[in-house]
C-alpha cells in the first residue's frame, strides 16, 4: 500500500472529523473494488465491549482492537484503528465517546478478577501486544465461564506480558 493509494483515501477525511464506517466502505469500493478488500470483526468481549477488526486492502491485512460502551462503538473504533494501522491518518484517534468515570475501588474490597484482567490487557496494549491479548480473550469466551477458566486466562495473559511460554 503505497502513498499514492492512501492519497486516494483522503477524500472522506477532507470534510474534517472522523469518517463514518459507511464513508470508508464506499471509498474502499472505489479504490480497490468490491472484491479487492474485506473487513472482519471478532467480538473479544461483550462486557466491557471489545472488538478486533481485521481489514484487508489489496491483499495486505491490518488489525485494530477497539473498545466502547456498546459492541457497535467498539467495532467502529476497531475499524478506525485497523485503518490507521494500514496508514490512514495514523496520527488521529477514533472519535472520543463520552464515558462514565469508574468509581475508585474502596480500600476494603479487593479488585475483582475482571478488573485484574482488564489491568493486564491495558498493560499488554501499552506493550504492543493488544492483538495477542484479544485473541486470548476470544479463546476463553470473555473472562471465562467459571473461576478455573478465569484463572487460566489470567495466567496466559500474565505469561504474555512477561514474555513466557504458556505450558
Amino acid at each position: 500500500m503505497d502513498e499514492a493509494v492512501w492519497d486516494a483515501m483522503a477524500k472522506p477525511l477532507d470534510a474534517g472529523g472522523a469518517p463514518r464506517p459507511a464513508d470508508l466502505y464506499e471509498r474502499f469500493d472505489a479504490v480497490w473494488g468490491p472484491g479487492g478488500w474485506s473487513c472482519r470483526f471478532e467480538i473479544a468481549s461483550a462486557r466491557p465491549a471489545a472488538v478486533v477488526c481485521t481489514l484487508e486492502l489489496g491483499g495486505v491485512s491490518r488489525s485494530g482492537v477497539g473498545e466502547g460502551a456498546t459492541v457497535e462503538e467498539a467495532a467502529e473504533a476497531a475499524l478506525w484503528r485497523a485503518a490507521a494501522q494500514a496508514g490512514l491518518e495514523r496520527d488521529r484517534e477514533p472519535p472520543a465517546r463520552p464515558t462514565v468515570p469508574a468509581a475508585p475501588p474502596s480500600p476494603e474490597r479487593k479488585p475483582s478478577a475482571q478488573e485484574l484482567i482488564d489491568r493486564l490487557i491495558a498493560r499488554l496494549r501499552e506493550e504492543g501486544k493488544g492483538r495477542e491479548a484479544a485473541a486470548l480473550v476470544v479463546k476463553y469466551g470473555g473472562y471465562g465461564s467459571d473461576p478455573e477458566t478465569t484463572r487460566k486466562l489470567y495466567g496466559e495473559l500474565r505469561n504474555l506480558l512477561l514474555g513466557k511460554e504458556t505450558p
